[in-house]
């Protein structure tokens, strides 16, 4: 169960962390960004912006995201010292 988060424990925007999260999901499963387009309807432009931190997704094309790569919102975005918790 996730907890709170205390502002003093985010060092980097939410959307970048998530950003550079997919980028390291996708490769690691072998996608391309046209494949994940294919598996989420997110121009694969948008989606390089998303992994560079240059855009800020809503909550909707974050879960998308998210599930198109098997994990869950919460993975991608919780703090450091949480990962692998």
């Amino acid at each position: 169960m996730p907890k709170c988060l205390h502002l003093e424990e985010i060092t980097q925007p939410a959307a970048v962390i998530f950003g550079l999260r997919l980028k390291k999901r996708r490769k690691e499963l072998g996608l391309s960004q046209a494949q994940l387009f294919e598996r989420t309807g997110i121009a694969p432009g948008y989606i390089s912006y998303i992994e560079n931190g240059r855009a800020n997704p809503t909550i909707d094309m974050m879960v998308k995201l998210a599930d198109a790569v098997g994990l869950q919102i919460w993975d991608m975005l919780r703090p450091e010292t949480e990962q692998g918790a």
